[in-house]
């Protein structure tokens, strides 16, 4: 093989054969070495010389196993105390992780809301009232009752002392009402025109016309009167489900004679049942100023919608606690009166009472059901389908029942005939019983 093209012209005459392997096991391009034992020898002549001498070379494959060895046993060692480190460290660190995330969302929180009350102009709050009380003004009218034997009324005042002292609904003659339909239907309280020999209502534009009573419902304290007018301008319905505790609320009426009086508040609760009360009576509850003179005016959104009558208050006057029937009850109710003019109940021919702590069966309290105590006689719609005294009614239709209130509430808002199923407990053990609701023999029509 020629060496020509690898190495100088000016080295060819000089370099000695075992300088020229040298040197191409430098340059990489293949070995003459020899391994023996454990060192390697690579012997050479000094230019211009027999002689030769042996060099010894670094024994490389042990320092770098040496080498790789003590790495590795670094990197374990160092593993090991990170693993130890962070079982405990690791709680620390997510639960400061998650201290932090909650901490950012209420800065944000934070934040945002300040942005958005520097944004809130008072006088632009002040035209959304404002404009609130135009929307609904037009259909909120004053009511005027005359009755035969005055407030002295035997009649009246026995149907108000059945509230006690705990409710209050003023014996009055005069209250509020809204219209509910431009055809002249307007909503009131049963307990403003009870009795009256003539009803008279004063429309938001002055006119002053005479109102008949379609049809009332005691138990609900709802009633439908009849206008002849024309251009009447109606509020619309509003959702009473729909309308949480906190959101703002505006009760229209004439407390005490004042007409078309507007107060503000907001829903303080809702499926209240005020003691005294008979137990048809779902109460909405607000902190919206009620007197005298506001019974059977309506409670509005921020949308101008109706989402209530106003019914009643704790005392004789405004405590800061307001009562009004939510309007999806009060819908119900308008509809059957209209048609009708009477409300007839469904009934099933039982007497109720609570379900005690003891024979509670779950661990939800708010579900407890309603205890059958007695029956009313062998032919109620109860004793046909087969429930027993003792028995607990856990639901309708499999709609758990809260309590005995809403249970009568349920079976009462149903038609006579109406097919239902009714789970009950009995001895542990849950019983379904097909009942057709019956109609009450108390039912109370216009």
């Amino acid at each position: 093989m020629s060496l020509a093209n690898d190495l100088p012209e000016t080295n060819h005459g000089n370099m000695h054969p075992n300088m020229l392997e040298l040197t191409r096991f430098e340059d990489g391009q293949f070995e003459n070495n020899v391994a023996s034992d454990s060192r390697t020898t690579i012997d050479f002549q000094e230019p211009n010389s027999g002689e030769s001498r042996s060099r010894i070379a670094p024994d490389s494959a042990r320092s770098e196993s040496a080498s790789a060895f003590g790495q590795a046993t670094f990197f374990l060692l160092a593993m090991g105390t990170m693993l130890a480190a962070a079982r405990y460290a690791m709680p620390v660190i997510v639960e400061e992780i998650r201290y932090s995330w909650h901490r950012g969302e209420l800065r944000a929180q934070y934040e945002a809301s300040g942005d958005g009350l520097k944004n809130i102009s008072l006088v632009a709050l002040s035209d959304a009232y404002q404009m609130v009380t135009d929307h609904v003004g037009p259909s909120v009218v004053h009511i005027d009752v005359r009755r035969a034997g005055g407030e002295e009324n035997s009649d009246v005042a026995k149907f108000l002392s059945a509230h006690g002292n705990e409710l209050a609904i003023p014996l009055e003659d005069q209250g509020s009402g809204v219209v509910v339909d431009d055809e002249g239907y307007v909503l009131t309280n049963r307990h403003v025109i009870a009795d009256g020999s003539s009803v008279t209502v004063s429309l938001s534009d002055g006119r002053r016309v005479p109102a008949r009573v379609v049809g009332t419902d005691a138990l609900t304290d709802i009633a439908v009167l009849k206008v002849e007018a024309n251009g009447l301008m109606p509020i619309q319905w509003g959702d009473s489900d729909k309308c949480n505790v906190g959101t703002p609320v505006w009760a229209v009426g004439s407390p005490f004679g004042l007409d078309r009086t507007v107060t503000f508040g907001i829903l303080s609760g809702k499926h209240r049942l005020v003691k005294a009360s008979n137990r048809y009576q779902d109460f909405m509850q607000s902190d919206v100023a009620v007197n005298p003179g506001n019974s059977g005016g309506p409670l509005v959104n921020a949308q101008g919608q109706l989402v209530g009558i106003n019914t009643a208050i704790v005392g004789d006057t405004y405590r800061g606690v307001s009562f009004s029937i939510p309007s999806n009850i009060v819908k119900e109710v308008y509809k059957r009166l209209k048609e009708t003019g009477r409300f007839d109940r469904g009934w099933m021919g039982i007497a109720l009472s609570e379900v005690p702590d003891e024979m509670l069966s779950g661990e939800n309290h708010r579900l407890r059901g309603a205890l059958v105590t007695s029956l009313a006689g062998s032919q109620t719609p109860a004793a046909a389908a087969g429930i027993q005294a003792g028995d607990i009614i856990a639901s309708v239709d499999k709609q758990l029942i809260s309590d005995m209130g809403h249970l009568m509430r349920l079976v009462g808002d149903m038609p006579a005939g109406t097919k239902i199923q009714v789970d009950v407990r009995r001895e542990a053990q849950l019983i379904t019983l097909p009942v057709v609701v019956g109609a009450h023999p108390n039912s109370i029509g216009g």
